[in-house]
C-alpha cells in the first residue's frame, strides 16, 4: 500500500498497514474464511494453482484483478474453464452461466473487504455473486490491498465508486458513467443491482481469499 506518494513517516505508514493486514486476516479466519497473504501478485498464479486439483472445472466473476495477476490466462491454459463460446445465443449464455454453480471452484475478487472481516459485492446479473454464494465447492477470492477498507460505511462507499467506475469502462448508459457519481438510477445498464455481503462462511474454508500487497483492479 505505501508507495512513492506517502509522502511522510513512510516507515510508520507500512508498519501501520502490516497491523491492518494482521487484523483483517484474523478477523477472516475467525469468520471461517481461509484467508492467505501474499507480496506481489507473481505469488498469485503459484498459489492459486496449489488450491485447485488437477482435471477440475473452474468459473470465474468478471475481474480485473485476475487478468492483472495472470490468474484468468492460466485457467484456460489448465484447467476446463466454464464460459461461454465466442457467438453464443442469448439462450447458450444463460446455460453455460447455470453451469457455474456445478463447478469444482470459482474465483472472482472482492468490491472490499473490512478490516472487521467483511466481504463485499455488487452485480448487476447476479452471475458473478450468486455461484459465489452457493454452488461450487471451493471459492477463491483474490484482492489487493487496495480492497481493504476500515467499516461497513467505507465499504459501501467503495462499492458505489467501483459501480460508477464499471459503467464508465464498459460503456453502459447510466447517470454515473457520465459524472461519477452513484444516482441510485433505474435504467436497464445499472450495474448495482445485487448487494452481497459475506458475514461467516457456514462451510469452514469453502471461500478462500488471497490479499495481495499491491493495487490491484478497480
Amino acid at each position: 500500500m505505501c508507495t512513492v506518494r506517502c509522502i511522510i513517516k513512510k516507515k510508520e505508514i507500512c508498519m501501520m498497514d502490516k497491523q491492518i493486514i494482521e487484523k483483517t486476516m484474523t478477523n477472516l479466519r475467525e469468520r471461517q474464511f481461509d484467508p492467505y497473504f501474499v507480496e506481489s501478485k507473481d505469488e498469485v498464479v503459484p498459489l492459486v494453482k496449489s488450491m485447485i486439483k488437477e482435471g477440475s472445472t473452474v468459473a470465474s466473476g468478471g475481474s480485473e484483478t485476475l487478468r492483472e495477476t495472470g490468474v484468468s490466462e492460466m485457467l484456460r491454459e489448465s484447467y476446463d474453464v466454464i464460459e461461454p463460446e465466442a457467438g453464443s445465443t442469448p439462450e447458450q449464455v444463460k446455460e453455460t452461466m447455470r453451469k457455474r454453480f456445478s463447478a469444482d471452484a470459482f474465483l472472482l475478487s472482492a468490491n472490499a473487504i473490512t478490516y472487521d472481516g467483511r466481504i463485499f459485492q455488487e452485480d448487476g446479473a447476479s452471475t458473478r455473486v450468486a455461484p459465489m454464494i452457493y454452488g461450487p465447492d471451493s471459492v477463491i477470492i483474490v484482492a489487493g490491498v487496495n480492497k481493504l477498507v476500515e467499516n461497513e460505511a467505507k465499504a459501501r462507499q467503495r462499492v458505489k465508486m467501483v459501480a460508477c467506475e464499471n459503467c464508465r469502462r464498459r460503456g453502459f448508459a447510466t447517470p454515473c458513467a457520465e459524472d461519477g457519481v452513484c444516482h441510485d438510477c433505474r435504467v436497464p445498464g445499472r450495474s448495482c443491482c445485487t448487494s452481497v455481503t459475506l458475514n461467516f462462511s457456514r462451510i469452514p474454508n469453502r471461500i478462500k481469499v488471497i490479499l495481495v500487497n499491491e493495487d490491484l483492479g478497480i
